[in-house]
C-alpha cells in the first residue's frame, strides 16, 4: 500500500512539475526579451529590473550574465558590472567580447587592481586555468584518464610496440597531471572559496567586526575579494594581495 502511494506521489510530481518548469522557462525568456528591449532603448535601469527578475527565478547563463553586466556598466555601477562579467566568465571563459569588456571595466577600478605578486610561470598557469570552464576541464580530465588507462592495459598485454606506448603514456600522464592541477585551481576558486566583488564606491576594512574598529585598508568598487568568515552583519574578506579584514556584508555581492 505504501509503495502504491509513493508511486502515485511520484507520478503527480512529474506530471505537474514539467508544465511548471516550462512555464517558468517561458516567463524567464519573456523577461529577458523585455530587458533586451529596454537596453536597446538605453533605459538601463528598467533593463536591469527585468534581468534581476530573471535572476531571482534561478535562471543563469553566460550570455545572460554578460547582458546584465553591460546594463550595470551603462548605468554606472562598476562593481555590479564586474560581478556579472565574472559570473559570465565562469560559463563562457573563451568569449572575446566578454574578456574585452571585463578588462576594460577592471581598468576603471580606482587605484588599479591589487594583485598578489607571482612568478611568470605561476601567472601563466593561473591564466591558463581562467581560460577554461570547470566543466570543460573536467571533461578533458575524464577523456585523458580513460585514454591513459586503456593504453596502460594495452601496454601490459603487449598488444603493440612497447616504446610507442611508453612515449604516448608518458606524454598523456604529463598532460593528465596538468589537467588535474588546473581542475584543483578551478574547483578551489569556484566551489570551495566564496569569491565576491565590492559593489559600493568604497568600503573600509576593519581589524575587527565593529563600526568603531580601526581601518586596516580600503576596498574600492569593483575589487574582487574572497570571503573567509562571517559574523552577523560582517564578513571577513581576503584581498588579492593577501591582506584580510572585516567589512559590512552589504558592501559585497558573491559571485
Amino acid at each position: 500500500m505504501k509503495v502504491r502511494k509513493y508511486v502515485i506521489s511520484l507520478f503527480l510530481i512529474l506530471t505537474f512539475a514539467a508544465p511548471a518548469y516550462c512555464a517558468t522557462k517561458d516567463t524567464a525568456r519573456l523577461l529577458i526579451l523585455e530587458g533586451n528591449a529596454r537596453y536597446s532603448e538605453e533605459k538601463f535601469e528598467e533593463a536591469i529590473a527585468e534581468y534581476e527578475k530573471v535572476l531571482s527565478m534561478g535562471y543563469e547563463s553566460g550570455p545572460f550574465y554578460y547582458n546584465l553586466g553591460n546594463a550595470y556598466f551603462k548605468h554606472g555601477e562598476l562593481g555590479r558590472a564586474i560581478l556579472n562579467y565574472l559570473r559570465a566568465a565562469r560559463l563562457m571563459p573563451q568569449e572575446a567580447d566578454l574578456k574585452a569588456n571585463l578588462n576594460y571595466a577592471r581598468s576603471l577600478v580606482k587605484n588599479g587592481r591589487v594583485t598578489l605578486g607571482r612568478n611568470w610561470y605561476a601567472r601563466l598557469f593561473f591564466a591558463l586555468a581562467d581560460s577554461f570552464s570547470l566543466d570543460s576541464i573536467t571533461f578533458v580530465f575524464m577523456i585523458l584518464y580513460f585514454t591513459l588507462a586503456l593504453l596502460v592495459i594495452l601496454a601490459i598485454t603487449k598488444t603493440g610496440p612497447g616504446k610507442v606506448y611508453l612515449y604516448v603514456n608518458s606524454a598523456l600522464f604529463a598532460v593528465l597531471i596538468i589537467s588535474v592541477s588546473l581542475f584543483a585551481i578551478k574547483y578551489k576558486k569556484e566551489i570551495l572559496e566564496k569569491e565576491a566583488v565590492c559593489v559600493v564606491e568604497r568600503s573600509d576594512s576593519k581589524f575587527e567586526p565593529s563600526i568603531g574598529g580601526t581601518t586596516f585598508f580600503t576596498l574600492n568598487e569593483g575589487e574582487p575579494i574572497t570571503v573567509t568568515a562571517s559574523k552577523k552583519d560582517w564578513v571577513k574578506i581576503r584581498r588579492q594581495d593577501g591582506k584580510q579584514g572585516w567589512i559590512k556584508r552589504t558592501d559585497i555581492d558573491l559571485l
